[in-house]
């Protein structure tokens, strides 16, 4: 894969959906705005709660905000960099898919990524920059696990989005699917270790949102055991060979518009 020449691709594709989004000025200022009032309210709200009760299963108001922050980051990284899934069913109805697969670029590149939403570009800083506040004193060691269990959640990220898009070809579905996950992941604004076991395994084995969100913070906090640091890695290696294997049998079952 020529990475300048996708990295260029990316760019230029960004470029123009800003473009596009920002024809429409008055809709993207309520858009930023919506997102930045849902993530003070709620920051409020945990304030209130916790300032009555001091700890929520053990964890108190500054590892909870983490856990807060740690959720709206990899929230937002799927919806900056793969906003283009929500318009995907659309190109499949139309027959456009069939354009990205004579293309000389990766359908799967163009399906994911060639939409990223600059919208949520101003909030996913501020988050950046409160979680660096927020853990200023954190040791080298805990800041190398930080990292090496964020990127096992991303990946984790980007193999649920290609299997929703996945399901999308077979069944032309997208945007329920896409939904289903979102209003799920709701569930990780907290800790998973709040839940009842069936529901905490659940979250961890069959849905990994506590992979995606609270392994990270907890690794960033230094409270993320050496077993479930070595669980993160090897499931986001299985997961994206599995969501890869399953894109190329969705488009062996793909029928295109003309056929």
């Amino acid at each position: 894969m020529n990475l300048k020449k996708y990295f260029y691709l990316w760019c230029r594709t960004t470029i123009l959906s800003l473009q596009s989004k920002l024809s429409r000025r008055g809709s993207s200022v309520i858009f930023i705005l919506g997102k930045f009032v849902r993530f003070t309210f709620y920051i409020f709200s945990l304030l209130v709660v916790l300032g009555k009760s001091q700890k929520i299963a053990g964890f108190d108001i500054k590892q909870m905000i983490n856990f807060f922050l740690i959720f709206n980051l990899f929230d937002l990284l799927g919806q900056f960099f793969f906003r283009g899934i929500y318009w995907f069913r659309g190109k499949i109805i139309s027959g456009m898919f069939d354009l990205s697969l004579i293309k000389p670029v990766n359908p799967l590149f163009q399906v994911l990524i060639t939409d990223t939403d600059l919208l949520d570009l101003p909030l996913l800083l501020m988050v950046i920059a409160m979680l660096i506040k927020q853990n200023l004193n954190i040791s080298l060691v805990n800041l190398t696990l930080f990292i090496l269990v964020s990127i096992a959640a991303f990946i984790v990220v980007t193999s649920l989005h290609i299997l929703i898009v996945s399901i999308g070809i077979i069944t032309t579905e997208v945007d329920n699917t896409a939904w289903i996950y979102r209003d799920l992941s709701l569930l990780a604004r907290v800790p998973v270790d709040i839940y009842l076991g069936s529901v905490r395994a659940f979250l961890t084995f069959v849905l990994p949102l506590a992979v995606i969100f609270t392994f990270p913070a907890k690794a960033m906090m230094g409270i993320l055991s050496w077993s479930w640091i070595i669980y993160s890695l090897i499931f986001s290696s299985c997961i994206l060979f599995f969501a890869l294997n399953f894109w190329r049998f969705a488009l062996k079952k793909y029928s295109s518009a003309s056929s």
